[in-house]
């Protein structure tokens, strides 16, 4: 399996560097150690934050510029960051799925950084990370059929299955999944902050679920 970025993103005059880290996994429901974790980055994001708006977090800010970019309005399709983030501030607290998906979302609510977790067995060939084109749709975990245009995707032999904003249950993580592949959404954010959030993710990932 390779990755490509293309080479429109070349035009945006942005920086775009992604995470993808592979894992062999057991699916199962999160350990009270995740969910206190969680619970406590819950806390500490209100307290960043102090009733400001998710979007006044610069990471988070950053993907939304990313968005404009490509040609989706932010305010309609918000990142997976910071819909995360807007549910925390609101007192909601993170969802809980299972161990995988409970362990990226909580690295994406510390960092700002939007993140997917896919079920490689259901990827065809290689990635690419591209920009959606019209017409292209794929239904989305939770969310029905998702317009693409627009949105940044990861695409394999098969199409899209990935975006920054909510992804394919085609690829989703289910209690058969094996092999994870993970990946860090780092539009229009640098490097050392991407790289900091794949350490919080892998130590994440390797705790809770391999």
């Amino acid at each position: 399996m390779q990755f490509q970025i293309d080479p429109a993103f070349a035009d945006l005059g942005m920086a775009i560097h992604l995470g993808m880290l592979d894992y062999q996994v057991c699916i199962g429901p999160s350990p009270d150690e995740l969910l206190a974790s969680m619970e406590e980055a819950s806390e500490l994001r209100q307290q960043e934050l102090m009733g400001e708006a998710a979007s006044s977090d610069p990471v988070i800010a950053a993907v939304r510029a990313a968005f404009k970019a490509t040609g989706k309005d932010p305010s309609r399709y918000r990142p997976s960051s910071e819909a995360l983030t807007r549910r925390v501030v609101a007192g909601k607290g993170l969802y809980r799925v299972n161990n995988v998906v409970d362990a990226g979302n909580l690295a994406s609510l510390m960092t700002g950084i939007p993140v997917g977790c896919y079920d490689a067995a259901w990827i065809k060939g290689d990635i690419t990370l591209r920009i959606g084109t019209p017409g292209e749709t794929y239904d989305g975990i939770g969310r029905g059929s998702i317009n693409l245009e627009g949105l940044p995707v990861l695409a394999d032999g098969d199409g899209p299955f990935g975006s920054p904003f909510s992804d394919s249950s085609r690829t989703g993580i289910n209690e058969k999944t094996k092999d994870l592949v993970f990946v860090i959404y780092g539009l229009n954010i640098d490097v050392a902050h991407v790289e900091a959030t794949a350490e919080i993710a892998d130590a994440l990932i390797t705790k809770y679920c391999s």
